[in-house]
């Protein structure tokens, strides 16, 4: 739900409205969370019924209606608005979102063939042969001539995906990464420059995650997809696979950011053809509409404010939220960051045209949203749960912050950044509360989710430079979580050594100075 922000006469904000986006004059959103829960979309038998009328019931003026047709209330209806509402748009089915995400995911397959040495550099370019996209990077159609046994590995795994053998292929592009790995990628490998390697290991990676996905086998494709963006984080089909697999594990949040990376990386990297960035934006909204949907603990308000708003503003949209949804008021929490982007609103370049919103989030109970005070009053807060947090945890403690990391505040934290490109890597970022996650998980012996998440981490860490301007502090911080992240995985040093735990030291120090002060 979207509020319009007008400033009247005395430059005051006014909220008017609760208001359907439609792109590209006005803007258009799903309902939220708690307005659409449960809604399913009319068609077929169900709409036809709806057109029938009960003479027993009065009918209302459509002039005077206050009720939206998803059952919620209409703010726009009254004497106060001077635009009557439009009809709210059909929400994206599902066999729309399936088909585009068939031809985004799976519209190269065309150009995946070998035919030669000399044509299989040029194959190595990421984009659909449906609909044309982009180069997945500068010069890509200059790389070296690659080894011949590589090629013939390609041609051989390509040759069983042909044949739908996907679990065959799977093997065989394996075989062909293991070739990657003893150094036999190109011809000269003396001469080779290791943003082309990274390119070719990168493709080979994706061929992989397309042949899991073929099979339906998010789990394994979702690490092969985090390589792949690893390498080559500016191939915005590597981005669009990943969402691919995270939609079919159930994460419709991490899905939805995969989709707005693509989008815009799509975009960074000279892609031109709007019909694409169309598709792409039609997928990313229709997995928000299923982010929103599924979510039963909290409720989202977006209002369109560009710019930092006052204290006084940050209450009339809590203000508005109470009214909206009184179910989710036990706890209201404003991002005060903004910077949240929905793709019917979005036009990379076009920036002026590109609406920003504040993102408010209403809990049905104070205990699930209040960690987000910490997160925006404490400089370097912690969320372990520790009775004596100067001592080593507990299998016990281990466990209950396995539970209030990985089930509580993590998952908040995903869907406040999956509208939000530029998300840093301070507290609050969902970085660092990852990767102290992932010290809980190594401290537990769950090595498989260990990995993961260590592997989804480098996966962000790679592709955020691209996202957002990094200040030199931000450039260190990047950079050293980078290479802690990478040692964890390669088993070298104590984890007590890493960054995130060294802030959360800081933390526990300065905690202990306060008490001191405050006792004497």
């Amino acid at each position: 739900m979207l509020f319009r922000n007008i400033a009247n006469s005395t430059g005051s904000l006014e909220l008017q409205g609760l208001e359907q986006m439609v792109f590209p004059e006005y803007t258009e959103h799903p309902t939220p969370a708690t307005a659409q829960t449960n809604q399913p979309e009319e068609k077929g038998q169900n709409k036809r019924k709806g057109k029938k009328t009960d003479s027993s019931v009065p009918k209302r003026s459509k002039k005077n209606d206050s009720r939206r047709k998803d059952g919620s209330p209409d703010d726009c209806a009254g004497a106060n608005n001077e635009r009557s509402p439009l009809p709210a748009p059909p929400r994206i089915s599902l066999r729309d979102l399936m088909e585009a995400e068939t031809k985004l995911v799976f519209g190269d397959e065309q150009d995946i063939t070998h035919k030669s040495l000399a044509s299989t550099a040029t194959q190595l370019m990421c984009q659909a042969a449906e609909i044309g996209g982009p180069p997945s990077g500068p010069n890509l159609s200059f790389l070296p001539q690659i080894d011949k046994w590589l090629d013939v590995a390609l041609q051989d795994a390509n040759s069983y995906y042909q044949q739908k053998k996907y679990a065959t292929a799977a093997s065989r592009f394996t075989a062909a990464l293991e070739l990657c790995s003893k150094g036999t990628v190109f011809e000269k490998p003396f001469n080779a420059d290791y943003e082309d390697i990274c390119k070719v290991v990168s493709f080979v990676e994706s061929r992989i995650v397309a042949c899991y996905l073929r099979m339906k086998r998010p789990n394994p494709a979702l690490l092969h997809c985090y390589r792949s963006i690893q390498l080559n984080p500016i191939c915005f089909q590597n981005h669009l696979r990943q969402a691919m697999a995270y939609r079919l594990l159930g994460n419709p949040c991490e899905a939805v950011r995969g989709a707005m990376i693509a989008d815009y990386i799509y975009w960074l990297s000279g892609g031109n053809n709007r019909h694409i960035s169309k598709l792409i934006k039609l997928y990313w909204q229709g997995l928000l509409e299923v982010a929103l949907s599924m979510e039963k603990n909290f409720s989202v308000v977006f209002t369109p404010w560009s710019g930092k708003p006052s204290i006084n503003i940050i209450e009339k949209m809590e203000e508005a939220f109470r009214k909206l949804h009184p179910a989710f008021t036990d706890y209201i929490f404003t991002d005060p960051r903004g910077g949240h982007l929905l793709p019917q609103t979005t036009d990379w370049s076009q920036p002026s045209s590109t609406k920003s919103y504040f993102l408010t989030l209403g809990f049905r109970t104070r205990n699930d949203g209040d960690f987000l005070h910490k997160l925006l009053h404490r400089r370097s807060p912690t969320f372990t749960g520790q009775r004596s947090p100067f001592t080593p945890p507990s299998y016990r403690d281990l466990e209950m912050m396995f539970e209030i990391q990985g089930k509580k505040i993590l998952p908040v934290l995903d869907f406040i950044k999956c509208t939000k490109l530029s998300v840093g890597f301070s507290q609050g970022s969902g970085i660092i509360e990852r990767l102290q996650y992932a010290s809980v998980l190594g401290q537990l012996n769950r090595f498989r989710e260990h990995m993961h998440v260590l592997q989804y981490t480098l996966a962000e860490l790679a592709v955020a430079p691209y996202l957002q301007d990094i200040s030199p502090s931000d450039t260190e911080l990047l950079l050293a979580l980078m290479a802690d992240t990478m040692d964890t995985l390669e088993g070298k040093r104590s984890d007590q050594e890493r960054v995130w735990n060294a802030m959360q030291k800081v933390n526990r120090q300065q905690k202990s100075t306060k008490i001191t002060q405050t006792k004497n």
